[in-house]
């Protein structure tokens, strides 16, 4: 095994740990960027790596009574479908005469600066908007089976998003407890990752080889992350971090 997988499993685990970010975001801008992978394989290798930790995460948190499962019910009614067209549309596009690695490389970037616009809001304190009754119970109905559609092709096409985007829509739209819009989060990404990592292996967009390296060097590098946390200034953690995912962004967009 390259020990560059487990090693940087191990670094991408620390800043998970440390943030409570969801992977994507942060080891599919690495195996392309550091390790040189394809951007369709690194998505979908991702999403088997993620698949793994998001179901044991879903069960600790189903055990502790902090998933909602209705609301898990109407996320995944929009966003496993979602997800499986984005990933169908991956393995289309050469079909086309486009380049799908170049597709989902610039897609990739885009997604990365949107998820660090987010995080720069929550450092610089912006609130979600306050909604209306009305408007409320649209978000709370169709709304979230639509937001579920979009994160769901986000993940299916770049691995990103279950988390990073999902929870400020969960946080403004939903009155749930900080527990339960985590767990929440967890149960239906467990669902909507394992469904879109399993069309990518049916594909044949997986290494699994640096499947297994990353696990290996995560694992220790989540719980470092999780120990240190509370020991870490969050909102400078979140800032350095939001300004990390910009630059890549921009950098995959080039």
């Amino acid at each position: 095994m390259d020990p560059i997988v487990p090693a940087t499993g191990f670094i991408v685990g620390i800043l998970i740990g440390l943030t409570g970010m969801g992977g994507g975001a942060l080891m599919t801008p690495f195996l392309i960027l550091v390790l040189g992978t394809r951007p369709v394989v690194a998505v979908g290798t991702d999403l088997v790596y993620g698949s793994v930790t998001k179901i044991v995460g879903a069960f600790l948190h189903w055990r502790h009574g902090t998933v909602d499962l209705p609301l898990v019910k109407r996320l995944a009614l929009g966003s496993v479908p979602g997800g499986l067209a984005a990933v169908a549309a991956v393995r289309l596009l050469p079909e086309s005469g486009v380049d799908a690695d170049a597709a989902v490389r610039r897609a990739l970037g885009a997604v990365l600066i949107v998820v660090a616009a987010t995080l720069l809001s929550r450092v610089v304190g912006i609130r979600p908007p306050r909604w209306s009754a009305q408007w409320q119970a649209r978000l709370q109905g169709r709304g979230t089976i639509v937001a579920g559609a979009v994160v769901g092709a986000l993940v299916g096409f770049t691995s990103v998003g279950s988390g990073s985007l999902l929870v400020p829509f969960l946080v403004g739209v939903f009155s749930l407890t900080p527990a339960r819009v985590v767990g929440t989060d967890v149960f239906h990404a467990a669902i909507l990752v394992t469904v879109t990592a399993a069309g990518h292996a049916q594909g044949g967009t997986v290494n699994w080889g640096i499947v297994a390296g990353l696990l290996v060097g995560s694992i220790p590098g989540v719980a470092l992350g999780s120990w240190l946390a509370p020991r870490m200034p969050a909102p400078a953690l979140r800032l350095g971090i939001a300004v990390l995912l910009l630059l890549t962004g921009i950098g995959l967009l080039r």
